[in-house]
């Protein structure tokens, strides 16, 4: 693939992206499930919104009978105050169904802090995550703020979250993603990992076997993922 073809495709990501932002429709976050169905918590990444998640949550609707629900954060929030939030609202779920959180770059952070740092690993049956940047991204340096100083490589979040999952953990990394690096993707050494060859760091939200890999993940951890492809 040319380096031409693939920004072209990665852009189309983008804008796809802020078109489920600017036309988000109002959705059934719950469904009435027995206790025992888990609940699939989704958390956007830096500057995103909890739409670009709705294809992959009506895919996985429409394959495995769980709900999906996404949280959502503003850009300028201190990491620590909004994996608080996301902390409440897994909370608030997990009081009648188990939990599991998918999260898209940052938002794989966000999910690890409330899991290792906020007492999460008694409250999420496992953890999925995309392109997420479990050793830093160097793209991060000029990002502001407390979100974007936690995606910096070496950063205290980075130190503190080390690179062991305590609870079952997929890591899904785009083959081509020129944010977060397969090495910073693949960092949490216990997880499961998988490659989706070809794609880039937003186009891995909307590739089918992206898909494939969640649906896989949701049923059962232990056939979460194959090797690298």
């Amino acid at each position: 693939m040319s380096i031409s073809s693939f920004r072209l495709r990665e852009s189309a990501a983008v804008a796809r992206q802020g078109l489920l932002i600017a036309r988000r429709w109002v959705r059934r976050d719950e469904r009435d499930l027995p206790d025992d169905e888990p609940h699939v918590l989704f958390v956007h990444g830096y500057l995103a919104g909890g739409a670009v998640f709705d294809p992959l949550r009506s895919h996985l609707e429409s394959r495995v009978d769980h709900a999906t629900l996404d949280f959502e954060y503003g850009p300028h929030r201190a990491f620590e105050s909004v994996a608080e939030e996301l902390g409440e609202r897994v909370e608030q779920v997990g009081r009648s169904h188990p939990v599991v959180l998918v999260g898209h770059s940052l938002g794989g952070l966000l999910a690890r802090w409330f899991v290792e740092e906020l007492g999460g690993a008694s409250k999420v049956r496992r953890l999925i995550t995309l392109a997420t940047p479990h050793a830093g991204t160097e793209r991060a340096r000029v990002a502001p703020g407390s979100l974007g100083a936690a995606l910096r490589p070496g950063s205290a979040v980075l130190r503190r979250l080390g690179d062991q999952s305590s609870i079952p953990m997929l890591s899904v990394a785009g083959g081509a993603d020129h944010v977060v690096s397969i090495a910073s993707a693949s960092a949490v050494r216990n997880a499961r990992f998988r490659v989706v060859p070809g794609v880039g760091h937003n186009e891995l939200l909307y590739d089918r076997r992206t898909y494939e890999a969640v649906v896989d993940a949701v049923r059962d951890p232990g056939d979460a993922a194959v090797a690298a492809e």
